[in-house]
């Protein structure tokens, strides 16, 4: 009778054991339910922001197709013609940049695009870093 109770007892305390480990794994599985829903909740919102924001774009693109507007300003291709003749004419990619008010990046941007070969010079205007 003894052994009975005892092996009784063991496996209470086993299936005690086993229920316990079962209900921490269900809170476990509950946060990341909760997490989950979160994550999909900000992706849709994410997603309609992004639609929304294209379907912008396109309106606004449209908008300016119709009224005939060019693709590229002048006021492009100008800075594009003063930044590689500064640096032509030996002037720091610093230089450029503060003059043009724009970022250094871009400066190195538009020299690598204009002539790669511009960019051999790298003791004027800097290096390029791919």
């Amino acid at each position: 009778m003894t052994y009975v109770t005892a092996v009784l007892a063991l496996t209470v305390a086993i299936e005690t054991w086993y229920l316990r480990r079962v209900l921490e794994r269900t809170s476990v599985l509950a946060r990341v339910d909760d997490r989950l829903s979160t994550l999909t909740h900000t992706l849709g919102l994410l997603t309609d922001t992004t639609e929304t924001c294209f379907q912008a774009v396109a309106m606004k693109l449209d908008q300016d197709r119709a009224r005939g507007v060019a693709a590229e300003s002048p006021v492009r291709g100008l800075r594009q013609r003063r930044v590689v003749g500064a640096a032509r004419r030996g002037r720091s990619v610093t230089d450029i940049a503060t003059q043009e008010k724009v970022a250094e990046s871009e400066v190195r941007l538009r020299l690598h695009l204009a002539d790669p070969d511009t960019l051999s010079q790298r003791g004027r205007h800097g290096s390029v870093r791919a």
